[in-house]
C-alpha cells in the first residue's frame, strides 16, 4: 500500500522536472518501516522482516550516496551565456535534436566548480543556427563544416574557429559556412543536408564539405540512452539484420526504447545509488565494431547528399586528438573507402601537449591547434 501511495506522486514529481533526489532514502526507509510494522501485525515474520531489512538497508545506501554526491562527487562542467537575445540559447530541434537559437550575440563562460575554463568567449549565431565567418563575396568556392564541439569550436571566439581558420588560411579561396554544434555528431549532418534552406543562401555551388571525427561520434550515431533522456529529439541509426542503414530515429519511434529511456530517467532524476553505480554505457544496444560501421554507413550517405546538392567533395576529418583506439580506427577508415569517402589524418600540434587543449580541465581545441589542423587540412587539398 506504501508503495502505491508514494510512488505516483514522485513520478509525477520527475515529469514535472522537480528533484527527487531527496525522497529516494526516505521511501526506502519508510517503506522498511511499513513491512516491519506488517511483520509483527500479520505474524508474517520471515517474508516481511527480509522484505524490511531489503528496504531498509537500500535507504541506507541510498542516504550514503545522497551524502557522497554532496560532498565529495567531482563537480559537473557548467555553462553559462549571456549577450542578445537574453532567453533560450539552446532549444529543442527536431531535425537535429537541439540547437543554439539564431540570430544571436552570445558570451560564454564554461565553469568546473571554481576552475574557469574559458571566459566571455564571443559566439555569433545566425537565423540557421551556424557560427559565422566573415563574409567575403569574392570567394569562388565553399567550405561547409559539420561536427561537434571540435568543429563548433567551443570555448573559440568566431575567428579563431577551424572553419573560419580555414577561409583566413586560403586567402578567401573558400568562404567557410559552420554547421557543427556541440554534442552533435553524423546523423546531425544526414539530417541537415535534406533541407535545402539550410543550404539557399550558399552562392558558390562548388567546394568541399568536411566532417570533423572524434571517436566518441561513434556513440552519438547508435543509440544511447543517456543522450537519449536528456535530448528525445536526438537523431540515431543503426544497421538492420539484412545489412541496410535503419533511420534516423528517435527513442520515442519505438516501444522498447521509449520505455527504457523513460524508466532510466526515472531512476536517475530519484535514486543517488543509481547515478553513481549505472553507467548508461551498458545498456547501448549496438557493439564498438556495429558502431563503427554504423557511423561510415551513415557518413557514407551524407556524402551522397552533399554531391546530390554539390559540385564537391565531401570527406572525413580525422581529428589529431580524441581518436579511436588503432583497431575500431582501421576498420573505421577501411569502411569509409570501401564507401568511397576520403579521409584525412591530421598529425598533432608539434610542441607540447597543453598547447593543443584549452585548458588542463578542458581537452577542447586550443586556437593554435584549430590553426594548425585549417592548414593542415588545406595542404591535403591543394
Amino acid at each position: 500500500m506504501a508503495a502505491f501511495i508514494l510512488i505516483p506522486p514522485t513520478i509525477w514529481a520527475v515529469s514535472r522536472g522537480h528533484e527527487t533526489s531527496n525522497l529516494s532514502a526516505p521511501t526506502n526507509i519508510w517503506l522498511g518501516v511499513i513491512a516491519a510494522y506488517a511483520a509483527f501485525r500479520f505474524r508474517e515474520l520471515r517474508l516481511l522482516i527480509a522484505i524490511s531489512s531489503s528496504f531498509l538497508f537500500l535507504g541506507v545506501l541510498e542516504m550514503g550516496a545522497q551524502l557522497f554526491e554532496a560532498n565529495f562527487k567531482g563537480a559537473s562542467k557548467e555553462y553559462t551565456y549571456i549577450g542578445d537575445p537574453p532567453l533560450g540559447w539552446i532549444a529543442e530541434h527536431p531535425l537535429v535534436g537541439y540547437a543554439f537559437r539564431g540570430p544571436a550575440r552570445l558570451w560564454a563562460t564554461a565553469t568546473i566548480s571554481d576552475e574557469v575554463l574559458y571566459d566571455s568567449v564571443f559566439y555569433s549565431i545566425d537565423s540557421l543556427s551556424r557560427r559565422r565567418c566573415e563574409a567575403n563575396l569574392e570567394s569562388p568556392r565553399h567550405a561547409l563544416f559539420f561536427g561537434g564541439s571540435f568543429a563548433f569550436g567551443e570555448g573559440l571566439s568566431n575567428p579563431q574557429t577551424i572553419a573560419c581558420q580555414f577561409q583566413s588560411a586560403s586567402d578567401s579561396i573558400y568562404q567557410s559556412y559552420n554547421y557543427a554544434m556541440m554534442g552533435w555528431g553524423p546523423g546531425q549532418a544526414y539530417n541537415q543536408l535534406g533541407v535545402d534552406e539550410l543550404f539557399s543562401d550558399i552562392r558558390q555551388r562548388s567546394g568541399v564539405a568536411i566532417f570533423s571525427f572524434i571517436g566518441d561520434h561513434i556513440y552519438r550515431t547508435t543509440w544511447n540512452i543517456g543522450t537519449a533522456a536528456e535530448f528525445p529529439e536526438f537523431p540515431f541509426f543503426r544497421l538492420s539484420y539484412s545489412g541496410d542503414l535503419d533511420g534516423p530515429f528517435k527513442a520515442r519511434d519505438r516501444w522498447n526504447l521509449r520505455f527504457a529511456t523513460g524508466a532510466y530517467k526515472f531512476l536517475r532524476s530519484f535514486s543517488p545509488l543509481f547515478r553513481l553505480t549505472i553507467d548508461p554505457s551498458i545498456f547501448r544496444v549496438d557493439s564498438d565494431e556495429e558502431a563503427v560501421r554504423t557511423a561510415a554507413r551513415v557518413l557514407g550517405a551524407v556524402r551522397h547528399r552533399y554531391r546530390d546538392r554539390f559540385d564537391g567533395e565531401f570527406l572525413v576529418l580525422l581529428w589529431p586528438r580524441s581518436r579511436l583506439s588503432p583497431d575500431l580506427e582501421e576498420l573505421f577508415v577501411q569502411e569509409l573507402t570501401m564507401l568511397g569517402v576520403p579521409v584525412v589524418s591530421v598529425p598533432e600540434l608539434p610542441g607540447e601537449p597543453t598547447d593543443a587543449i584549452l585548458h588542463p580541465m578542458d581537452h577542447h581545441p586550443s586556437t593554435g591547434e584549430a590553426a594548425w589542423v585549417a592548414k593542415s587540412l588545406l595542404k591535403e587539398l591543394h
